[in-house]
């Protein structure tokens, strides 16, 4: 039995503002390097080669130019709507876009073929577009790219809901809850499993002797175990390698930790020291320091250097030495506080991280 695939895309994966479009659109035109993919084993049926969201931005103009300038008629210019598709995108109101993924086969019906009988769906799914075309005329399709490069060929629409007759606001306007009911969607997934079950009959020489699985209810699509499985294993070894390099990272910043721990008391003592010898000589050096003191001040000084240096020890040095540990001190606690801040950023990402891979599990 080969299963059947037709997703509507929701939730998390919605396509909600513009930004979320050039995502899938990296995905859909491989627009990234990847040893997993190659851009030499995708197949672009409609559309461009070089971004979805110029496609989409296409039909936004096609389909909603005309309502959005009667629109502004007589509006304050505070009040137009100078670009519709920015608009949609920011409002968060309604998607800006649809993706629709559409597969033939699980990963366990296209082990063992060619590449030559996976590429013989391409024309198969060409007809889905339009059969799509016919049962979704509201649905405008602004991408079409088929992926031979993963386990089961498959097929990523991106188009744009179009709805008319509104009477507050533009009169036509992006409406994906409109135009993909409940009731259209299980329609479609109907009418278009129909036709891919004939398509199946009638290609024995891709499809053998097997038949269409029964369409499951119940949700946006019938796609198979295996490909749930799958989808999620991808997800849960990305974030493993995620945590991973974090937790390496949380490591290095512990060892520098210990590094500053280990060298605090000998640090301070050598840098006190210096900075406490430095000030006595700023003070005591314009005498001390001759050599042949000619002036009674310089004898004074010079023949007293050993009373001054107990003065010293006594009465100035235990200022000097408390106010050089306070500065010490102070940028090491600063340096300690920086280092712990990273720790903690570093720390919560991987927390997040392992929270996000036990949900995905």
């Amino acid at each position: 039995m080969i299963s059947y695939s037709f997703h509507l895309s929701s939730k998390k994966h919605a396509l909600t503002t513009s930004g979320k479009i050039s995502v899938v659109s990296k995905h859909n035109l491989r627009k990234y390097k990847s040893d997993k993919y190659d851009r030499e084993n995708i197949v672009i049926l409609q559309g461009g080669e070089t971004n979805v969201l110029d496609d989409v931005k296409a039909i936004y103009h096609q389909e909603f130019d005309e309502a959005i300038n009667k629109y502004n008629e007589g509006k304050r210019t505070d009040r137009q709507i100078e670009d519709y598709m920015k608009y949609v995108s920011e409002s968060g109101k309604n998607d800006v876009a649809a993706e629709i993924i559409i597969q033939i086969g699980d990963k366990e019906f296209w082990t063992d073929k060619s590449e030559e009988t996976k590429r013989a769906t391409v024309p198969l799914l060409e007809e889905q577009i339009r059969k799509l075309e016919e049962l979704a005329p509201d649905f405008k399709i602004a991408s079409a790219v088929v992926h031979l490069d993963e386990s089961s060929p498959h097929m990523h629409l991106v188009g744009v809901p179009v709805a008319s007759g509104y009477k507050r606001g533009p009169s036509k306007q992006t409406a994906k809850t409109k135009v993909f009911t409940t009731e259209t969607l299980e329609m479609i997934q109907d009418q278009m499993h129909c036709f891919v079950s004939q398509q199946i009959q009638v290609h024995p020489e891709i499809f053998e002797d097997e038949e269409l699985k029964k369409i499951e209810r119940g949700r946006n699509t019938d796609f198979s175990k295996e490909y749930y499985i799958r989808q999620k294993a991808e997800k849960i070894e990305s974030l493993k390698k995620e945590i991973h390099e974090k937790t390496k990272e949380l490591d290095s910043l512990q060892m520098h930790v210990n590094e500053i721990q280990d060298d605090t008391d000998m640090v301070v003592k050598k840098y006190v020291e210096a900075i406490a010898d430095a000030e006595m000589k700023k003070d005591f050096m314009k005498y001390a320091l001759l050599e042949n003191p000619k002036s009674p001040l310089g004898k004074l000084i010079s023949g007293a250097w050993k009373k001054f240096r107990e003065w010293w020890e006594k009465e100035k040095k235990p200022k000097v030495v408390e106010k050089a540990k306070e500065s010490v001190l102070k940028k090491l606690k600063e340096t300690k506080e920086q280092v712990e801040e990273e720790k903690g950023n570093v720390s919560t990402e991987v927390e997040k991280l392992a929270k996000k891979m036990e949900t995905e599990l």
